[in-house]
């Protein structure tokens, strides 16, 4: 089994203030092989200090969702480009689900990813704010993803096991309801100054499916629940064998 050692918690820190991202000006597509949204929920109270104005908290039923999607990605690259220009991907992006202008989308707090070359890209072009890390995938007893990260603050494990989960504890009914609420939005979202950037997606029908997490650890989110208290897992969903293009981001 993998192990993710701990790092002294004087290096792993997290505030609220976003760093600085970037301006994604060319579509970008890839063959999502795998893709899981391991969802944890807290009353909405604690979350609203997350998003920057103009973008609202996204709230059901009282409570505000941090995600943690977990992906593994084929063939990413500018929309059209030949094979030789495209590479694969690993990666963990946490997101806190939000609205915009009564739209819902989400905003991306952080990304630990495994190419090279969206790292180096993405601290200019993405507003996902990519970190590069060290990545290993099993799946041998299902799925299961682990990141090194330089900081520490990506450290993260996630083990899994495809289409054997349940809404058992979820605030939602049914895993329909859920993907319509945390996946149903048609572009993401970021905010800098009072001024919102946002990027549309294009993809397959989810077909979304419960997935029964194991165990997870994410430093991320440890350190995150040290200024805004506990985070409760709510569910997990498990999508597979999509095609999705990121599309354009533009100032609204």
């Amino acid at each position: 089994m993998h192990t993710l050692a701990r790092r002294p918690e004087r290096e792993i820190r997290t505030g609220i203030e976003l760093p600085p991202a970037g301006h994604q000006w060319l579509p970008v597509s890839a063959h999502v092989v795998e893709r899981y949204l391991v969802t944890f929920r807290a009353p909405a109270a604690k979350l609203v200090a997350l998003v920057p104005a103009p973008l609202s908290l996204d709230v059901y039923r009282g409570h505000g969702f941090v995600s943690v999607c977990a992906l593994e990605l084929e063939g990413m690259g500018i929309a059209g480009a030949p094979p030789w220009l495209r590479f694969d991907n690993r990666e963990f992006l946490y997101r806190i689900g939000v609205r915009f202008r009564g739209e819902p989308t989400f905003l991306t707090l952080r990304s630990d990813v495994s190419a090279r070359p969206l790292a180096w890209l993405g601290r200019r072009f993405s507003h996902y704010r990519p970190h590069l890390g060290a990545f290993t995938l099993d799946r041998a007893e299902g799925f299961h993803l682990a990141c090194r990260s330089p900081d520490g603050l990506g450290d993260a494990r996630l083990e899994l096991q495809p289409d054997a989960g349940s809404m058992s504890g979820s605030l939602f009914p049914d895993a329909e309801s859920a993907a319509r609420f945390l996946l149903g939005m048609r572009f993401s979202a970021d905010a800098r100054e009072g001024r919102v950037r946002v990027q549309p997606i294009d993809h397959d029908p989810w077909g979304a499916r419960p997935a029964r997490v194991r165990s997870r650890r994410f430093a991320f989110l440890e350190a995150l629940e040290k200024q805004i208290g506990a985070l409760t897992l709510d569910h997990c969903l498990g999508m597979r064998d999509l095609r999705q293009t990121w599309r354009a981001a533009r100032w609204t």
